[in-house]
């Protein structure tokens, strides 16, 4: 379980971009994970079914950020304290890395951050994904190679166009 919960934040993380937020998610698929077990017994792929969870959520969650965005910013032009978690996340490595993986298709991304980030299963993200394993090597294969040159050129960071 604690290996699956560190996988599960990892991919909350670079999900979202955003730590309290990926924290909140995994937990909240994690607990469903286990609300589910108590009322219909062992999922198929526990892990399946967290990874499936935390998908949606995130989702979600990032969609609702995106409408509020505008709102946040009005707020914040009146209080103009660092936020202490921000501040975390503009860390350069961090920050190059989301960059990239927000340029990529959101397809390669999806395939970057359950097989590479969460470590999935290639069978279970298959299915997940609803594509043969063969199919999902080839498009982490493929996704890898655009993001490494993404990171490798610096078109990865912002402001470079």
């Amino acid at each position: 379980m604690r290996d699956l919960a560190r996988r599960l934040l990892g991919y909350c993380i670079l999900r979202t971009g955003d730590p309290a937020l990926a924290e909140e998610i995994a937990q909240e698929s994690l607990t469903a994970l286990v609300q589910h077990w108590r009322r219909h017994g062992q999922p198929r792929s526990p892990e399946g079914f967290v990874f499936a969870v935390a998908r949606r959520r995130a989702a979600r969650a990032v969609f609702r950020r995106r409408l509020l965005l505008p709102l946040e910013h009005l707020r914040a032009r009146r209080d103009q304290s660092p936020d202490p978690e921000a501040l975390l996340v503009e860390h350069d490595e961090r920050r190059r890395m989301i960059s990239a993986l927000a340029r990529l298709r959101r397809a390669d991304r999806e395939l970057i951050l359950l097989v590479g980030v969460a470590d999935v299963a290639v069978a279970e993200a298959a299915r997940l994904l609803d594509i043969s394993a063969s199919a999902l090597k080839m498009r982490v294969l493929r996704a890898k190679r655009r993001l490494r040159a993404l990171l490798e050129n610096g078109d990865a960071l912002p402001g470079r166009h």
